[in-house]
């Protein structure tokens, strides 16, 4: 073997050996690239389940925060019962019964008697609390299907005919309450979102 052929079989094995270490860099950052995609899917599963987990919690203190709000609560109570004693914050007693609450609510007339004004202050700290609610919907701060099952009962109460709520929520300028209240009909199509 001479100098010049030495010379090229060091030539060809260095670049055999620089050819399979380009390999083993390549397939080493190639495994460490797939680790590191991985690990970053694993991280965002893991906050969207931490959003998922929060977004509840948030739901459940809101619904807690609805019905512990004595007026709302009478709101709902209203909407369940055909007759119910009630306790005005002057201390007055007021006898509600369920035919009352149209007389209450309408947006025409506007003398009320002191009972029909105890009514219409109670729904509306319940359409201000829907309100808001819708809103938190709208924006992805909490999910429909978390708090469907607290108001679904009432809310399928407050669609009946007899009491004529989307006139007063309509008048009186309530879009996302009402657009609450029709979730619970069962359209597929949902109304048009009311503007900000």
């Amino acid at each position: 073997m001479t100098v010049t052929e030495f010379q090229s079989w060091v030539t060809i094995v260095g670049g055999v050996i620089a050819a399979g270490g380009v390999l083993i860099a390549s397939f080493k950052a190639l495994t460490e690239w797939r680790r590191a995609t991985q690990q970053r899917e694993e991280e965002l599963k893991q906050r969207q389940r931490e959003f998922r987990h929060k977004q509840a919690t948030f739901a459940r203190e809101l619904i807690r925060e609805v019905f512990s709000d004595p007026k709302a609560r009478a709101g709902l109570k209203m909407l369940d019962w055909l007759s119910a004693e009630y306790i005005d914050d002057d201390g007055s007693t007021h006898r509600i019964r369920r035919e009352d609450l149209q007389p209450a609510l309408r947006t025409c007339d506007l003398s009320f008697t002191g009972a029909h004004k105890f009514i219409r202050t109670r729904f509306e700290a319940l359409y201000d609390y829907l309100e808001q609610i819708e809103q938190l919907i709208g924006l992805e701060v909490i999910n429909f299907e978390d708090i469907e099952t607290a108001f679904r009962y009432y809310m399928v109460r407050a669609l009946r005919p007899q009491i004529r709520h989307f006139d007063f929520l309509d008048y009186y300028d309530y879009p996302r309450a009402k657009w609450f209240l029709l979730r619970f009909e069962g359209k597929e199509k949902k109304p048009e979102e009311p503007t900000s």
